[in-house]
């Protein structure tokens, strides 16, 4: 697989953080799988990686 890079908001930050201080099994399940929708979206350049 390709390597990716992920520039996180603020607000994804602080979700991240919300959900490993409530230990929420869940949720962080949940937003595994869309940060897997998000590297899914497209394909990296001939020029280098893909910046996500």
């Amino acid at each position: 697989m390709a390597e990716r890079t992920l520039k996180f908001t603020d607000a994804e930050q602080q979700q991240i953080e919300a959900i490993v201080i409530d230990k929420d099994k869940d949720e962080a399940l949940r937003y595994l799988v869309s940060l897997l929708d998000r590297l899914k979206v497209s394909e990296g350049h001939a020029c280098g990686p893909k910046v996500v």
